[in-house]
């Protein structure tokens, strides 16, 4: 790696890259980069605020390559979106070398909400309905039901599915961008149906919650449908 000991860190959405269009990666692929940093002495960031806590189907998506990284960026479905909650995960040779006397040392981070305890508390309690076996076979389930609407479209180009999270670019002139103006007519058809959908310029996504019926998953499929039809 080349001008190594000029990179402070490497930070990363591991296997999806939400913002950026919902692009799906393989593992082998980051496993190899992280691989790569790690030899040359460059601290790895993974930002599993939108992947984590069962997304792509398992717990974390870092939890699909071999090679850790350094630190673990988490929130968003560490409290099912009930309240405003994060936190940072580290190694603890990070860990260690803040810890010391020397005040010099500290990683001043601290701020005025910092361990709410009403947040924490909502964490727990999301965390205890994530784990359950009820959630577990939910998040199957909404696998299954997207690969089976992907099969079904197979012959769309770029339609992809991780875990929970479907993606589907829609082919326009203007080409994939995030300011494509299909994102306005897409927002508009879908609101009109009761479906909150945040389509990123031409990708429509969903990322259902985990609680959703099979019923409704099905009538979002058919609004999809309807709508790619137009």
């Amino acid at each position: 790696m080349e001008n190594a000991d000029e990179i402070a860190c490497f930070i990363f959405e591991p296997l999806i890259q939400g913002a950026g269009g919902m692009v799906m990666y393989e593992p082998e692929m980051l496993d190899a980069l992280i691989k790569l940093a790690k030899q040359n002495g460059v601290l790895t960031i993974a930002d599993e605020i939108m992947t984590g806590f069962g997304r792509t189907g398992k717990l974390f998506a870092t939890d699909y390559i071999e090679t850790k990284p350094d630190i673990l960026c988490l929130s968003k479905g560490l409290t099912g979106g009930a309240m405003a909650l994060g936190v940072t995960s580290c190694t603890q040779e990070i860990y260690d070398a803040f810890l010391s006397e020397d005040r010099r040392k500290t990683l001043f981070h601290s701020h005025s909400f910092t361990a709410n305890p009403l947040a924490c508390t909502a964490g727990l309690a999301s965390m205890d309905l994530l784990l359950s076996e009820e959630t577990e076979n939910k998040i199957l389930k909404i696998n299954q039901l997207h690969q089976e609407f992907k099969q079904k479209h197979a012959q769309l180009p770029n339609i992809t599915v991780k875990g929970t999270i479907l993606s589907i670019e829609i082919q326009t002139e203007e080409g994939t961008s995030y300011f494509n103006n299909i994102r306005d007519i897409a927002y508009k058809f879908f609101i009109e149906r009761g479906i909150l959908i945040r389509p990123l310029g031409n990708i429509i996504y969903l990322l259902p919650p985990y609680c959703i019926s099979e019923e409704d998953l099905k009538y979002i499929y058919g609004c999809i449908e309807e709508f790619l039809n137009l």
